[in-house]
């Protein structure tokens, strides 16, 4: 069999391939719980509940956040650190002005105040809703691009109709989960 054709750039009004600026803005909201780490970040409504806070502090949509949740902490004590956990955080914007409008509401918020937003989420017999957060690792935007490119037929070779389809290019497809990495490593540096 033929090998499959590479994907080819698609062309913009001026024949380049085309590409598109994110502004991803990171963080890490670090929580003392009154039940075992994991089962905190097992708990879907504190999941929830993190997530709509931190979109609400951001002034952007839910979509536009992914939280992801770390369970204990290497520089506490074994005790203390099964019931600490660390919600490193992405929000995703189209621009810079946006994304630095953004870092300036986030820093607005202390401990205090982001627990507050958190529990408005909860529900009033959850166990969560007196959560303690004890630290917020300040936001740092990252830029990314994301450039589209087009395919002409597929892994069974050309298309009947030939039509060009625009995807995202790969190269930025594992971006998340590594940002969410680096904001981990960080939060960890941090701490100890």
């Amino acid at each position: 069999p033929a090998p499959t054709a590479a994907p080819t750039p698609a062309p913009n009004s001026t024949g380049e391939p085309s590409a598109e600026e994110q502004y991803r803005i990171s963080g890490a909201i670090t929580m003392e719980v009154s039940t075992s780490a994991s089962d905190a970040c097992g708990d879907e409504s504190l999941e929830q509940a993190v997530l709509s806070a931190k979109a609400k502090v951001a002034n952007v949509s839910e979509s536009a956040v992914t939280v992801q949740c770390i369970a204990g902490n290497s520089s506490s004590s074994r005790r203390l650190a099964e019931s600490v956990i660390t919600w490193n955080y992405l929000i995703t914007v189209g621009s810079e002005d946006q994304a630095k409008d953004i870092v300036s509401l986030i820093e607005a918020k202390n401990e205090t105040a982001m627990a507050g937003e958190i529990a408005v989420f909860l529900e009033d017999d959850s166990q969560y809703k007196t959560v303690t957060v004890t630290a917020l690792t300040p936001a740092a935007i990252i830029v990314v691009t994301v450039t589209t490119t087009s395919t002409h037929g597929g892994p069974d070779g050309p298309r009947d109709d030939d039509s060009p389809h625009t995807e995202l290019d790969d190269s930025h497809a594992h971006t998340p989960a590594a940002l969410l990495a680096v904001a981990m490593a960080m939060v960890r540096a941090t701490l100890t």
